[in-house]
């Protein structure tokens, strides 16, 4: 009797093992995957070893390593890469973030086509690979025509953030009274201020490094207004609108200090515009600061029209980091400005 209990286990869990790891064809191969890291500002380049130190190596280098110059000093990379064998890939960086590989033969298309594979060695993980027919065309591509890639990798890493966003945030908890917008957002950020037409969240948390403990705070602005012209979009009357707003309602412990905008020679602002989910966007990315005060850090801010393009919409997500990189919480606010473009 005993024996036949065992059994009796034995094929139950045979049976549950054998329903947990199929699917229709028998087969889920996400189960067995690791999960890809998240380090988002990582490329690592699949290329034959004699291209590394060579004009295609050093041209990759050159378009993704750049210096992002619209953040206070020290400027970081606008991504850190590295080059691995394309056949001989370490058990120990499959799970990394992302790879790109790049293939250079004489039988290849004239025509270069991104083509996109996700979750190969590990779930949320992005694979790209182009072919190129010599390694003059790859060195055209990397040098002028990169901005392909690296939307592809923004717009992956952007989704992959908010996946760990909750549409259930204090951002639409407040909106869903007086404007057709949802965000995903964190947990931790709180409405600091509200006026007509202006609304003002941020979050605060508390990080070490070898020198104690230091602030980070990490802010989303919004704002709309009526929409009269397309002028409205330049980024002049953006940043006059954002600088009259921070005078306003972005004030200091003192009355005479505000938020503005920072722009010399070392801070620099930056515009570009695209289209998300059909919607036109205007970009601006630059420092700001306290005047009479000593906080400042990096912001960036897009603007976009209204279903009924009725009204200008601008969201701005700003940072106060001074002791750490900028580069993750930028993205970390970019993700959530993003997420409520549809």
């Amino acid at each position: 009797m005993y024996i036949k209990n065992i059994k009796i286990l034995f094929i139950v869990i045979v049976g549950l093992l054998f329903l947990t790891c199929s699917t229709d064809n028998g087969y889920q191969p996400h189960l067995m995957k690791p999960i890809a890291k998240k380090n988002y500002h990582e490329i690592l380049f699949a290329l034959d070893k004699k291209y590394w130190k060579g004009d295609l190596g050093k041209t990759i280098k050159n378009s993704f390593e750049k210096l992002v110059k619209t953040t206070p000093l020290p400027y970081e990379k606008e991504f850190d890469t590295d080059f691995v064998v394309p056949n001989k890939i370490l058990k120990n960086i499959k799970n990394n973030n992302c790879f790109v590989f790049v293939q250079i033969e004489n039988y290849n298309s004239k025509n270069i086509v991104p083509v996109i594979k996700k979750d190969l060695w590990a779930n949320g993980q992005l694979i790209v690979e182009l072919k190129f027919k010599s390694e003059q065309a790859a060195i055209n591509y990397f040098k002028y025509k990169n901005n392909e890639l690296k939307s592809i990798l923004k717009t992956f890493n952007l989704n992959k953030i908010q996946k760990s966003f909750s549409e259930k945030n204090n951002i639409n908890k407040e909106l869903e009274k007086s404007m057709a917008l949802k965000f995903m957002a964190p947990d931790g950020i709180k409405l600091n201020k509200k006026a007509k037409n202006f609304w003002w969240w941020s979050s605060l948390e508390i990080q070490k490094d070898q020198n104690g403990s230091h602030e980070i705070q990490k802010g989303i602005i919004l704002c709309q207004e009526d929409y009269k012209n397309k002028n409205q979009f330049e980024k002049s009357k953006i940043l006059l609108v954002k600088d009259s707003l921070g005078k306003a309602y972005l004030t200091g412990r003192r009355d005479s200090s505000f938020m503005k905008t920072v722009e010399n020679e070392i801070s620099k602002t930056m515009d570009t515009s695209f289209y998300i989910n059909n919607k036109y966007v205007k970009q601006i990315k630059g420092c700001w600061r306290m005047e009479n005060d000593k906080m400042g850090g990096p912001f960036l801010s897009y603007s976009w029209l209204n279903n009924k393009k009725t009204k200008i919409i601008t969201a701005q997500g700003y940072l106060y980091a001074p002791n750490f990189e900028k580069s993750k919480h930028l993205r970390e606010l970019e993700a959530i400005i993003v997420s409520g473009i549809k």
